[in-house]
């Protein structure tokens, strides 16, 4: 998975070399905390960033001579590759090209039209901001659309990261129900996407061939199917999402509805043990699952 650089959130420019140094610090970590617990591998910068004004008096290229850490000129180096902001398949670009774009709030502190954020949109991934002003904080930036064959004006979301504490926000946890569930594609990822705290978590092979299976077969399904997941770290034998059961007589086990397509409905089932969870299947009703 990847994220887009907000190239507008270099303004305002800083105005000292250590300065700058400071902010792609805090933008490494940043992207590192988002890397390990959720998989995030790339940063789409724009492809001409070279020539982007860093600080007051100094281009990229003229910057980056003036670190001394060899450890962090070579860190930094190493984000810049392939794929770009600007590499997008044909489809993305005539959605792009469509449309003229503008930061739809007033306190705003750059004036130029934005490249990563209706690009991030496009693309379904966050931004990813530096932090030099107040108002690149926010988990949300409103951009306005305006259609050149239309009149009408539309305004959308591009979900936005600058803080390592950002993963623990209701807006990033919003991205992640809305969004990530597209990516995921193996146990690594699903575990990513589920960020369990309290509990580690397991899966058996029938749950992640049912798993998949669904995301195949019922989208709609398979989405339910990864909330009712999130809710057992909240609520694993009472309360909470799809009529929590606790299992008679077989020990630790309980199970969540999922839908009523049986004649006694598919239900999520699984137990905790040894502060474990482990998702035994979801599909089928009680006698699917392991005894």
């Amino acid at each position: 998975m990847e994220l887009v650089c907000n190239e507008l959130s270099l303004f305002p420019l800083v105005s000292s070399n250590q300065e700058a140094e400071e902010l792609f610090k805090n933008t490494l970590k940043t992207f590192e905390v988002f890397k390990e617990k959720f998989g995030f591998n790339h940063i789409r910068f724009p492809i001409d960033f070279q020539n982007q004004q860093i600080t007051s008096s100094h281009t990229y290229v003229e910057w980056i001579e003036t670190i001394s850490s060899k450890i962090l000129r070579d860190t930094i180096i190493k984000l810049f590759r392939s794929p770009f902001t600007d590499d997008l398949n044909p489809d993305e670009l005539d959605v792009f090209f469509k449309s003229e774009y503008k930061i739809a709030h007033k306190d705003v502190p750059a004036k130029s039209n934005p490249i990563g954020l209706p690009v991030a949109h496009i693309l379904n991934t966050p931004t990813i901001s530096f932090n030099t002003h107040p108002f690149w904080q926010k988990r949300k930036i409103n951009i306005s659309k305006v259609n050149t064959s239309e009149s009408e004006n539309l305004v959308f979301v591009t979900y936005n990261l600058c803080l390592d504490s950002d993963h623990e926000s209701q807006e990033f946890s919003e991205w992640t129900n809305l969004s990530m569930v597209e990516s995921i594609n193996s146990i690594e990822i699903l575990k990513k996407y589920l960020n369990f705290k309290k509990y580690t978590v397991h899966f058996t092979e029938d749950f992640i061939r049912q798993l998949f299976e669904w995301k195949k077969e019922n989208p709609k399904t398979y989405k339910s199917i990864l909330i009712l997941m999130k809710d057992v770290q909240l609520h694993p034998f009472t309360g909470g999402m799809g009529q929590t059961e606790n299992l008679k007589n077989r020990g630790k086990e309980a199970s969540k509805r999922i839908t009523n397509s049986y004649s006694k409905g598919d239900r999520l089932s699984y137990f905790l043990e040894n502060n474990r969870i482990t998702f035994v299947a979801c599909k089928g009703h009680y006698q699917f699952h392991n005894t």
